[in-house]
């Protein structure tokens, strides 16, 4: 297998242009032209090829055998998503210095564009701008001068891109450039189908939703409440939610993070995309008439419409922590959980579905964040919990009612459920009953100021992990020695122990009368950092490192690869008569703790079904 470094140059005009659509559709639409294509084999040079039909391209990649090849693009889902749809292949291997720029380059830089990329490692190639001439120019209209001036361009391209890839291979682990590759997969080799339905009837129930709360909505929230910073502010808090803030990494002062742009409101509005009135907040904030969900929502009954399979696109390393994003208007991360309260099928899970003879196989991870959070901490109570099989929702509400709970007391379980997975970061009372009150559960003040005070009583060596993590910052600041388990600091970033790191970019200490505490840059906005949120970095890339060994372990033993891996949950699609032999694989590998930390007691549990929602 030889590397091939390809990158394609296609057609695009003021309305046809990727800005204005999904991908797909840009890809499948008729107006579609290749115009010319960048190939290198190895380390030689760069040919350009530019062919008038379909036909001559299909026969060059023929010739070589682009389908057993490893190919290395800069944004390989669109590349390879050309590939697989005009010319029916997808290569061996996919590479992408794309998703390696994510894991590496991205807390340094607002961009990831190979011409970000290019200028800041200062690899002596740049990125040119002739393509901006290409708008509304057919390969056909162009005159040999400037055919010569486009192939330039689009050489200079796939020299930048093998460039990149040297520079980054040697700072990424090798297993990295398998997940990369069966990220890519779960969108280029897609294997669920839609039903469009269910997705009707999920996009008509949503918006009724949406229109019954807003007219419920004090009268005096009005769009000038709305527009205004510190009564946005105001008005969220008074419904629960924790205001994000940012940090200038010019000025240093803190403010609102209310940009459309911000990190900080775009996990806002997924944090809340499932909670509809703080969600038909923030759509009315930012001007828009739909929320997340009804975006979505109508996104997937297009899919539905227009293509016989759903494309899973997911981004590689979009979070701090390593997590997987969502991209394409989709966020294939945060498909609403099903409501078991409800009692009909129009949920979004239910839409998900295997095809005919095959079932939708889910494995997930049971509290793996909780568990590595208990064992860093070495908070024996807990631990002893987990080792000993018992249920720990049970078992903390038993501290917090000061009764026997069971599994039969489903709303005290519940809320003890969100007590254990959401306090362990330094939570405090007013966002655990935001938290609830996302599920209809409603509790007082006091109640909540109780049940925080009680965790952090019954597990206090977690408590004492985010104070030494919390002095661990000025280390992180300044250089110096600082382990947690397996993680060790080091000027800006903790390395983890599968040799990446997390990066803590300019990290400083800010003092105004918003915000007095640590803050760092990610991707050129400021964010803010304590103790708590050092151990939950820690633990969500720990957790992180753990399932994404189990989905290569899956496809190494048991030959399978994900259709869709989500948090904690191993998505597949399987031949029905199988299901349960394949079922009993994945757990066994999933319950197999991680070489850094061989004690670590895991258990994972699994369901399937024809869809998504039946599975889970």
């Amino acid at each position: 297998m030889d590397l091939i470094t390809l990158d394609f140059e296609t057609y695009y005009d003021k309305e046809y242009e990727l800005s204005k659509m999904s991908q797909e559709d840009y890809v499948c639409d008729k107006r579609f032209e290749v115009m010319m294509v960048g190939i290198k084999c190895g380390a030689g040079p760069t040919k350009v090829y530019s062919f008038p039909t379909i036909k001559q391209y299909a026969q060059l990649f023929r010739a070589l055998n682009l389908r057993g090849q490893a190919v290395l693009c800069h944004h390989t889902q669109f590349d390879g998503l050309i590939l697989a749809v005009h010319f029916g292949l997808v290569p061996a291997l996919l590479l992408d210095t794309l998703g390696m720029a994510q894991a590496i380059l991205k807390p340094y830089l607002r961009s990831v564009s190979l011409a970000s990329c290019l200028k800041h490692c200062d690899l002596g190639v740049q990125k040119g701008s002739y393509v901006g001439n290409m708008k509304g120019r057919r390969l056909s209209s162009l005159s040999s001068s400037e055919l010569i001036k486009y192939a330039e361009y689009c050489r200079d391209d796939c020299d930048g891109e093998y460039a990149l890839f040297q520079h980054l291979v040697k700072q990424l682990p090798r297993k990295e450039l398998e997940i990369i590759d069966m990220t890519l997969r779960m969108y280029l080799e897609p294997q669920f189908e839609l039903d469009r339905g269910t997705l009707v009837a999920v996009y008509e129930d949503t918006v009724k939703k949406k229109q019954e709360l807003l007219s419920q909505l004090p009268a005096n929230i009005e769009k000038s409440t709305l527009m205004s910073n510190p009564q946005l502010a105001t008005l969220l808090e008074s419904y629960g939610v924790i205001v994000p803030m940012k940090i200038s990494p010019t000025t240093n002062k803190p403010t609102y993070a209310f940009a459309k742009s911000d990190m900080g409101w775009k996990e806002l509005e997924d944090e809340y995309e499932d909670d509809t009135l703080i969600a038909s907040i923030l759509a009315a904030r930012t001007g828009v008439k739909s929320t997340l969900a009804e975006t979505r929502s109508k996104r997937l009954i297009h899919i539905a419409d227009s293509y016989e399979k759903f494309r899973v696109p997911l981004r590689y390393y979009s979070a701090h922590t390593g997590r997987y994003g969502g991209s394409e208007k989709i966020n294939a991360q945060n498909f609403t959980r099903i409501n078991p309260k409800l009692l009909h099928r129009r949920q979004l899970r239910y839409a998900i579905k295997a095809p005919k003879g095959y079932s939708v196989l889910v494995a997930d991870l049971s509290q793996i964040e909780v568990r590595i959070n208990a064992w860093i901490s070495n908070c024996l109570k807990l631990l002893r919990i987990f080792q000993d099989g018992r249920d720990p929702y049970c078992e903390f509400g038993s501290e917090i009612f000061h009764r026997t709970i069971t599994k039969a007391d489903e709303k005290e379980r519940f809320i003890s459920k969100t007590c254990v997975l959401g306090l362990g970061y330094g939570m405090g009372w007013k966002k655990l009953q935001a938290t609830l009150r996302k599920d209809d559960v409603k509790i007082t003040d006091a109640e909540a100021h109780d049940y925080v005070d009680i965790y952090r009583h019954t597990y206090s060596e977690i408590r004492n992990t985010w104070n030494i993590c919390g002095g661990a910052i000025e280390i992180i600041c300044n250089g110096g020695y600082f382990n947690l388990g397996p993680c060790k600091a080091e000027k800006g970033k903790i390395i983890l122990p599968n040799g990446l790191a997390l990066h803590y970019n300019n990290l400083r200490m800010v003092q105004s009368k918003k915000y007095e505490g640590w803050a760092y840059d990610f991707a050129g906005q400021g964010r803010t950092l304590w103790g708590g949120k050092v151990v939950e970095n820690i633990c969500q890339s720990l957790g992180r490192i753990v399932i994404m060994a189990a989905m290569l372990r899956v496809k190494k033993e048991v030959a399978i690869r994900p259709a869709l891996q989500a948090h904690d949950e191993l998505v597949y699609v399987v031949p029905t008569p199988q299901v349960t032999a394949y079922e009993k694989e994945v757990l066994r590998i999933m319950r197999i703790p991680p070489d850094f930390a061989p004690d670590l007691p895991l258990d994972a549990e699994a369901g399937w079904g024809p869809t998504y929602g039946d599975a889970k």
